[in-house]
């Protein structure tokens, strides 16, 4: 009885088989074989690529491994779109005694150019991220305006390579689109003036670097002030003390003068008190005390010294001009600073006995 069914089970076999194999059908072997294998190609990529970001993490060789992590995800695309398309070619040819795409190589040659191009976008967002990731880890902060640029630029040469890697599989003559070009910009050239100004603005802005993201700027000829919180190619975005979005057309940054407070070494403590003229004989040792003071006081650049000295004779007080540089560059900073010393002051002047003078006035009245 089980020899009889191992039979059966052997002739099912070999009908199915011989069903398969005349020639009609054998095109589903084949697309199976194909599927098959690009499986077991990804499971072995997969394998091989991880065991190396094991043993690069492991090894520490951060960029090494930003390469392999990035390499994966385009190979196993690519390799699906080229059995994808290659099982339409057969299907194509084995059912329909016909093909479908009369131009695969070109096809395949394209896809090929966008995995490469996916890989080295992949690639360079992984370096940069190594590149954020190690300053922080070595506590050596770079310039994420100089990063954002480079990131921005190798995507335009990427893209741009790309697009001429295409262009030349499709078999288009580059010099004649070049030429085209030449004559057709310069028509879009005219009509698109603001676009290409805002540009080229925007990387000026980049190049040269009269402020980055975070910074303070302040564009006196607008009246506008704010932080900086994003640098486009069009446009920038700065954000008002007021919370207020406002959007700046890189082209006015050419025509305008730009203050980067954010970039100042120093701010100027820059106070005039009005003392009364009864405090007179005691002003020599305000100054002095004050002098002592800001010369002693942490927040003062002793190196700029502060200058403290009589000023005038006002109408109603004798003023002292007070001036020094502070070290906070800080906005709140600063104005902690400044309490701080305008407090000095003021125990100053009670430690003299002398008192901040007021406009007063005489009122006369006429007895009737």
């Amino acid at each position: 009885m089980r020899e009889t069914m191992q039979l059966k089970f052997m002739n099912m076999f070999h009908s199915i088989l011989s069903f398969t194999m005349d020639g009609t059908y054998k095109w589903i072997l084949e697309a199976i074989g194909i599927v098959l294998l690009v499986l077991i190609i990804n499971f072995f990529a997969k394998r091989g690529l991880e065991k190396l970001h094991l043993y690069f993490e492991r090894t520490n060789q951060i960029w090494k491994d930003s390469f392999v992590q990035s390499f994966y995800r385009p190979l196993s695309a690519y390799i699906w779109f080229y059995a994808f398309f290659q099982l339409i070619d057969l299907i194509s040819h084995r059912v329909f005694e016909g093909t479908i795409f009369s131009n695969l190589p070109k096809v395949l040659s394209i896809g090929l150019v966008s995995a490469i191009a996916w890989f080295l976008m992949r690639w360079k967002k992984a370096i940069i991220f190594n590149m954020h990731l190690q300053s922080l880890k070595h506590d050596q902060p770079i310039d994420s305006g100089k990063i954002d640029v480079i990131n921005k630029m190798w995507t335009i040469i990427i893209l741009f390579l790309a697009a001429l890697s295409v262009l030349e599989i499709t078999g288009q003559n580059i010099n004649t689109l070049i030429a085209f070009g030449g004559v057709g910009g310069l028509a879009i050239a005219f009509a698109s003036q603001e676009m290409i100004a805002n540009f080229f603005g925007g990387l000026m802005v980049y190049v040269t670097q009269p402020f980055t993201v975070g910074d303070w700027i302040n564009l006196p000829e607008r009246k506008v002030e704010g932080n900086v919180e994003e640098i486009g190619w069009y446009m920038t975005r700065v954000r008002t003390f007021e919370k207020r979005p406002i959007y700046i057309p890189n082209s006015m940054f050419s025509k305008v003068v730009v203050m980067n407070p954010a970039r100042m070494s120093h701010r100027k403590f820059d106070e005039t008190i009005g003392i009364r003229y009864s405090d007179m004989p005691v002003a020599r040792h305000i100054i002095s005390d004050i002098t002592t003071m800001l010369i002693d006081h942490f927040h003062v650049d002793r190196r700029l010294g502060p200058t403290v000295n009589l000023e005038g004779f006002g109408s109603y007080a004798v003023n002292i001009h007070i001036s020094a540089y502070l070290l906070d560059i800080d906005h709140r900073s600063y104005i902690q600073a400044k309490q701080e010393i305008l407090f000095s002051i003021y125990n100053i002047l009670n430690k003299h006995g002398a008192e901040i003078a007021l406009p007063t006035s005489l009122q006369l009245y006429k007895e009737v």
